[in-house]
């Protein structure tokens, strides 16, 4: 399959007070056509701040310093403002974790989605929202003939996150953005919209990022995983390979945390430390690795082959894949 989305060495900061704050260290991902991607790691890991550099959201004061966003063989990172409003919502689509933030409080849900349409379509207003009730339905809302006329804060969570789908897929993009789609939701919504996402895009053949603190969200629902820690990509794998044998020891700390049970996993957490932290020089992961080199302080390592279409950004990558290391 041909690339669809390829971001190459993106930096960005954030201008705080007391000075540039590093938040994007060189992040690089790949995507191709047809294909699911999971995006995983920590609170603060990046994966975001990500998401809204590929669309171009970002605004002053955070700061693209360099890098590219190549989607379709276009560097978006180039484009104007006007021009990137001709690819959201229309080639681009983005879902919120916060739904109800992303839905106009004054607006019936049916007339936001007829403006989506209307925004990137030539349709007359009937058309629109007859085409909204189509996408209510298709998103599993009930009598989608009358929850056109709803406002968000009639509807529950769960169903408000239908909306921003159907808003979504209302020009059968290219590319979804999935930015941690269930936060918030209990388990069982969580599974319907997960669900409904995965047939959504596969029957509109559209290519997925889905943005995740959840390894098993990933393993169920994407063919390949981007594992990502203090702004950058740490190991990218396809899904089998990356849980028969992860090669990064953060890529194998999330795999424990996710195994263990919650008393487990606050053990797991404390051993490892909480702080992330941006060194000058060396691997970002060494002040908190448990297997971390004198020279992994010193020398930052590269996102090097592992094996077939699987890349650690590890000096001792090839010891974690033969688990000849404690990590």
């Amino acid at each position: 399959m041909a690339l669809l989305l390829e971001v190459k060495d993106v930096h960005v900061s954030f201008l705080a007070d007391a000075g540039p704050v590093r938040v994007l260290n060189g992040a690089g991902l790949s995507l191709r056509a047809g294909e699911s991607l999971g995006v995983v790691g920590e609170s603060g890991s990046g994966k975001t701040v990500l998401v809204r550099t590929i669309l171009g959201l970002l605004q002053p004061p955070w700061q693209v310093l360099e890098g590219s966003v190549i989607f379709n063989g276009e560097d978006l990172l180039k484009k104007k403002e006007e021009e990137l409003r001709h690819i959201r919502g229309k080639e681009i689509a983005l879902t919120s974790p916060e739904p109800r933030k992303h839905l106009n409080p004054l607006l019936r849900v049916g007339d936001q989605i007829a403006n989506v349409l209307q925004a990137h379509r030539d349709m007359p207003r009937k058309g629109a929202t007859q085409r909204a009730v189509e996408l209510l339905k298709s998103v599993g809302i009930p009598d989608p003939h009358l929850r056109v006329g709803y406002y968000p804060h009639e509807l529950s969570g769960g169903m408000c996150q239908r909306v921003i789908i159907a808003m979504a897929l209302a020009h059968s993009p290219k590319l979804i953005l999935a930015d941690e789609p269930t936060a918030g939701l209990d388990v069982t919504i969580s599974r319907q919209i997960l669900d409904l996402m995965r047939d959504l895009v596969r029957e509109f053949n559209s290519s997925l990022i889905l943005v995740s603190r959840d390894l098993g969200v990933v393993a169920h629902y994407c063919q390949r995983v981007a594992v990502i820690y203090a702004g950058q990509v740490v190991e990218s794998a396809d899904v089998a390979d990356f849980y028969a044998g992860a090669a990064h020891p953060y890529s194998r700390h999330l795999l424990r945390a996710a195994a263990a049970s919650r008393d487990e996993r606050r053990g797991v957490a404390t051993r490892l430390g909480q702080r992330v932290v941006f060194p000058d020089k060396g691997c970002a992961f060494a002040s908190r690795c448990p297997v971390a080199l004198p020279l992994c302080k010193e020398e930052a390592p590269a996102l090097e082959p592992v094996a077939d279409d699987h890349l650690a950004r590890c000096l001792r990558r090839a010891e974690v894949l033969r688990g000849e290391t404690r990590a």
